[in-house]
């Protein structure tokens, strides 16, 4: 008698799809519990969210098109789109700060057809445009919590200079590129006298041709950086609003303050080396809500918000992940 193979993917889609559905369900019927708000507008508010969420993580995938496009490679938009979505799971799991998930996006773009070296770089450009995006708005997002009054002055203001400090560096390190000149090499030098004369020496000749590389790119490119930092505010501004509308499926109205102090929360949370963020993001929107002057029940359900579109967002790219297929990438410009 002959058994029937069902399909791997299908298989290993499964499990995340029941996972996903068990979860939308605990989501759904702890909103309902809450009666904040009457069912209409939970419904109203659910789909405009889900768009908005759909909507960042298009503008993650066109940014990346665009590095790829510059090095002479293609992928339609809805493949990087999975493609992001994976890595970044892979990256929320692994306790790396999301930083896991971009060799998971380097191997992936290499499966494509890519090459390993063009694929890493790409990555590693792209992450660096999403990294100047960050420090450009967590200073303004701290100057406009200061301005509204809200939270520690002290605090906010020590947290904006660290930010404009990590965005002073970007900013020396694309001018002297732009100019021709080397930078990584400088900022690498004096920082890392600790090492031991073997690893000096072999940062130093990785920050030499990272500094050739980006000053190639540029040269080549010279409005890539401009148009991919306008993605990356555009992301930031989105995600603000993405903020809004999660609240108000849990029938929370969040003034603008707090939302930009859970923004920059939520980031900080996902940039320390936890699994999944347990128990820092949880503790970051908490301790924020509180300092904000919100009540501490405002801000555990703000963290469960949270953890829920969180655990979503994870087995989304599980599931992408499950079922990524190894079609090639096309040659810009080629047949």
């Amino acid at each position: 008698m002959t058994s029937l193979r069902p399909d791997t993917a299908t298989w290993r889609l499964a499990l995340p799809a029941l996972a996903g559905a068990a979860a939308a369900w605990v989501v759904w019927r702890w909103a309902a519990s809450a009666d904040a708000l009457p069912t209409r507008f939970v419904l109203a508010a659910l789909p405009i969210y889900v768009a908005l969420w759909l909507a960042t993580v298009g503008l993650h995938a066109f940014r990346w098109r665009m590095v790829l496009r510059r090095l002479g490679f293609d992928l339609p938009l809805l493949r990087l789109a999975r493609l992001w979505l994976a890595a970044r799971a892979v990256g929320s799991v692994v306790p790396s700060g999301t930083l896991g998930g971009e060799p998971v996006r380097a191997h992936l773009s290499a499966a494509n057809g890519m090459p390993a070296a063009s694929a890493a770089g790409a990555v590693a450009l792209d992450r660096a445009l999403e990294l100047a995006g960050n420090m450009i708005v967590g200073p303004l997002c701290v100057a406009a919590v200061v301005a509204l009054g809200v939270g520690s002055t002290a605090g906010m203001l020590a947290a904006a200079v660290g930010a404009l400090v990590g965005l002073g560096w970007l900013v020396v390190v694309y001018v002297q590129a732009a100019r021709g000149r080397p930078a990584l090499v400088l900022i690498t030098r004096r920082p890392l006298a600790f090492l031991p004369g073997r690893w000096r020496a072999w940062i130093a000749v990785q920050a030499e041709r990272g500094d050739r590389a980006l000053q190639e790119l540029l040269a080549a490119h010279p409005g890539l950086v401009p148009a991919g930092l306008g993605v990356s505010l555009a992301i930031e501004a989105l995600h603000v609003v993405e903020l809004m509308a999660l609240f108000a499926v849990f029938g929370i109205a969040v003034p603008l303050p707090l939302l930009l102090l859970s923004s920059l929360g939520l980031g900080f949370a996902h940039a320390l080396p936890v699994t999944a963020a347990l128990g820092t993001l949880e503790a970051t929107q908490v301790g924020l809500f509180t300092v904000g002057g919100a009540s501490l029940a405002t801000g555990v359900t703000v963290a469960v918000a949270l953890r829920m579109a969180e655990t979503l967002a994870i087995l989304a790219g599980l599931a992408c992940l499950a079922t990524a297929s190894g079609a090639r990438l096309r040659v810009a410009g080629g047949a």
